[in-house]
């Protein structure tokens, strides 16, 4: 549960949505559009922690 506050997680999460397209019809684009997105704004808002202090 930790790495959820992790933004490297959610950007991860946001590629694999881009690279789940490869695998989905068509008409389900735009969702894992819309789910790579949020993701990826979720990124830029939560802050990296696990970096070297």
């Amino acid at each position: 549960m930790k790495r959820l506050k992790e933004a490297s997680t959610w950007a991860g999460l946001g590629v694999l949505f881009q690279v789940a397209k490869v695998l989905v019809p068509p008409q389900y684009h735009v969702v894992l559009d819309g789910l790579s997105g949020l993701a990826g704004a979720v990124a830029g808002i939560v802050p990296e922690t696990s970096a070297v202090k």
